[in-house]
């Protein structure tokens, strides 16, 4: 494993230019995003602004999976000459509109499903953690909290007593450690399995509906690896978002944090398809170019 995350950024250096657009989105839909907050103003120019953001939405990460897929072969071909190499990663830019007509219906799927897992999410953290907040309300009332804003909670255990703070602690940690648990077990699930769903539509052309259901399948066919890698990327993103706070110094310490954020954001997308296509895409493309071969052959 320890080879595939040292080849990934390696393929993410050679092919840099997949920042360009995904920087370029990001600051387009930021500002449409502004713009809308000022002149939205009823039901049908939202519905209009939605529709607007998930064509654009699809459209990007269409194109823009499909260059992460072609920088990812890209890699393994000889160049005889480092010009050679440098003006094909240039083309990987061309790959974005192909991305597009070939990807668009299916991103336009994945956007609609992914906004029902979210709220499937969402469902499921107020179901299951409802009780454990219902329980550290009951005992923050209990313990004389007359409001449960959070000043006034602050305000309240500041007036207590060394031995009554711990008391309250004692009561309130168990709930508070169990909702914790939900908030962060689901979405740590559901990120889990959808961890090949965008590769595997993809390279296979599937529906994303089949697609899903088929990644996940993926994931248990070589599960301890599939773990090993998530970690690896959840260690990434938690080194990533504290350095967070360092960005606010100054505009120079936010520039250069941007630039590491859009750089390593690059890198996950870069590894997860390296590793669909280590574990899953190896020995078909081996097989395609040996029937090619063999086609060759025979027509000779």
């Amino acid at each position: 494993m320890f080879k595939l995350y040292k080849q990934a950024f390696k393929t993410t250096n050679e092919g840099i230019i997949l920042t360009i657009p995904l920087a370029l989105f990001w600051w387009l839909i930021t500002l449409y995003i502004e713009f809308s907050k000022s002149v939205v103003d009823t039901y049908p120019e939202m519905i209009l602004s939605g529709v607007t953001m998930l064509f654009t939405t699809s459209a990007f990460c269409a194109g823009w999976f499909y260059m992460v897929k072609k920088c990812v072969k890209l890699t393994k071909k000889q160049f005889i000459f480092d010009k050679d190499k440098d003006n094909e990663s240039i083309k990987l830019i061309k790959a974005m509109p192909n991305g597009i007509g070939r990807f668009f219906l299916h991103f336009v799927v994945v956007c609609l499903m992914f906004v029902g897992i979210a709220l499937l999410m969402f469902f499921l953290i107020m179901s299951l953690g409802y009780d454990y907040v219902r329980e550290v309300m009951n005992i923050l009332t209990d313990a004389g909290v007359t409001s449960l804003n959070t000043a006034d909670i602050q305000l309240f255990i500041n007036q207590l007593q060394p031995e009554q703070t711990m008391e309250l602690f004692r009561k309130i940690y168990p709930p508070v450690l169990k909702s914790a648990a939900v908030i962060i077990s689901i979405p740590t699930i559901f990120s889990f399995l959808m961890l090949l769903w965008i590769p595997e539509i993809v390279y296979t052309f599937k529906n994303p509906a089949i697609a899903l259901f088929t990644s996940i399948k993926k994931i248990f066919i070589h599960f301890f690896k599939s773990v090993k890698l998530y970690i690896y990327i959840t260690i990434i993103q938690v080194l990533i978002s504290t350095m967070g706070p360092f960005s606010l110094i100054n505009p120079i310490c936010y520039l250069l944090m941007i630039v590491v954020y859009f750089y390593f954001l690059v890198y996950v997308v870069v590894l997860i398809f390296s590793y669909y296509e280590q574990e899953f895409r190896k020995h078909k493309d081996e097989k395609a170019i040996i029937n090619s071969d063999s086609g060759t052959d025979s027509e000779r």
